[in-house]
């Protein structure tokens, strides 16, 4: 019994639910369609908010100018005279989106109104919807607008009153020339005024395009800047380290073999070896100072310091001091011969830095791959080019190579196309290495 009242209970309730569940979900579902086209209204007006406000302010101003006057005898016309004056209108808000249409409409309201009624005149929207059009609409087509509005603005007039069915007063005023020409003369004014609009926004958008486009170029040119620079400092930075590296590394590698049976010689080794470490250090830290910035005039300098920090950077390297490059290649074991042939002094600065940094690379590539052999060096200046030419002998048949990453030769070919030059490594029939490298000043981009 209990179940079975359960039973009914449960049937009952599910009998009353789908009904209340239904009408419920009918309910939810009409509030939102209705709050989706809420949302979609407010959408589609939130753009233009000043058409919203200068159609309703021109509505109100059309209706309340028609009110200062009788309306037309019965409910009808009148209230057909008030809808005609507030269609005139209403379309401007539209007027960005769809100037050709908005003026159609507005049109089609205004004639049939002045028709009718002639005492309700709302030209007012006729001429914001010509304008609109030569605002929005590219010049050959936007040139029926004041075609149009003229046509509007004298169709009243022509049919002479003929039409006038809600007011009785007597509006036939014959035309002359004059009227025809100003009617034109207004039209003409009003598309100049809305093309002449466009032709500024229109300038104003390429101006703020180019302006774009050229903070662009800047920072697209700024960014190539950095990659150079960096570059510039990444083959720096592998010149100081494997030149020095590479010295360091030969010198240790000798100072292991004597050790055992010359101490007096193992001391020169090591000696050499903390001599080359200074000097790595002493032109990292003025490769260093040159990337950091400018220290400000109150520091160490002015404060009387003489540490490291104080120290003025070394200066820039030339050819003058390939003398330095030789000693550290002879002290490490490959005995240098230098060759200078013309005025290699009167280069321009950047290329003797380059040209020495090509030396120096080579002298490097030398002792890592070449170990201790014979090395000679020739630098020839003819009419303002410089050929530099580095050449070491056959390594030994038991010389094993230290492992290359390749950016010595890729940064020693950068350096002589920065001047218009080329560069070739290539061995040479008596199983060593020759690298040879032109630098063309007049010819650098």
């Amino acid at each position: 019994m209990a179940a079975a009242r359960n039973g009914r209970v449960r049937t009952v309730r599910r009998g009353v639910d789908p009904f209340r569940t239904g009408w419920a979900g009918s309910a939810r579902a009409w509030s939102g369609s209705l709050r989706a086209s809420a949302a979609a209204l407010r959408r589609r007006l939130a753009g233009r908010p000043a058409d919203v406000l200068v159609a309703v302010l021109l509505s109100g101003v059309a209706v309340l100018l028609r009110l200062h006057q009788p309306l037309p005898d019965g409910a009808g016309p009148s209230a057909a005279a008030v809808a005609l004056l507030v269609g005139a209108c209403l379309p401007l808000v539209w007027r960005r989106s769809r100037p050709g249409l908005v003026l159609a409409v507005t049109a089609a309201c205004y004639l049939p109104g002045e028709l009718l009624d002639p005492a309700g005149d709302n030209a007012q929207s006729v001429f914001l919807a010509c304008y609109s059009v030569a605002r929005h609409t590219p010049a050959p087509r936007s040139l029926l607008a004041p075609v149009a509005l003229t046509t509007v603005l004298l169709a009243p007039e022509v049919a002479d009153g003929r039409l006038n069915v809600f007011s009785s007063a007597d509006t036939a005023v014959p035309l002359v020339l004059a009227d025809y020409l100003v009617a034109a003369a207004m039209a003409a004014a009003v598309w100049l005024l809305g093309a002449s609009r466009r032709r500024l926004y229109a300038d104003a958008a390429r101006l703020r395009d180019l302006a774009e486009r050229l903070r662009a170029e800047q920072r697209v040119s700024a960014l190539r800047a950095v990659a150079a620079e960096r570059a510039r400092i990444a083959r720096d930075l592998h010149d100081l380290v494997a030149h020095h590296v590479s010295a360091i590394a030969l010198q240790a590698h000798a100072v292991t073999v004597v050790l055992p049976d010359d101490t007096r010689a193992a001391g020169q080794g090591v000696a050499a070896i903390s001599e080359a470490a200074n000097t790595a250090l002493d032109e990292m830290r003025g490769l260093v100072q040159l990337l950091a910035d400018p220290p400000p005039e109150s520091g160490a300098e002015h404060a009387g310091g003489t540490g490291p920090a104080a120290a003025a950077p070394l200066p820039q390297p030339s050819l003058r001091h390939l003398e330095r490059l030789t000693g550290e290649s002879e002290a490490a074991g490959c005995p240098v011969t230098l060759t200078v042939t013309g005025p290699v002094a009167e280069l321009p600065p950047a290329v003797q830095v380059s040209a020495y940094r090509v030396v120096q690379e080579a002298l490097s590539n030398v002792r890592k791959h070449a170990g201790a052999v014979p090395v000679r060096v020739e630098l020839a200046c003819r009419d303002g080019g410089l050929t530099v030419t580095v050449e070491n002998a056959a390594p030994a048949a038991d010389r094993r190579p230290m492992p290359g990453s390749g950016l010595g030769l890729i940064g020693m070919r950068e350096r002589a196309a920065l001047f218009g030059g080329t560069l070739s490594a290539q061995p040479v029939p008596d199983g060593g290495w020759r690298v040879e490298a032109t630098f063309r000043p007049e010819d650098a981009r």
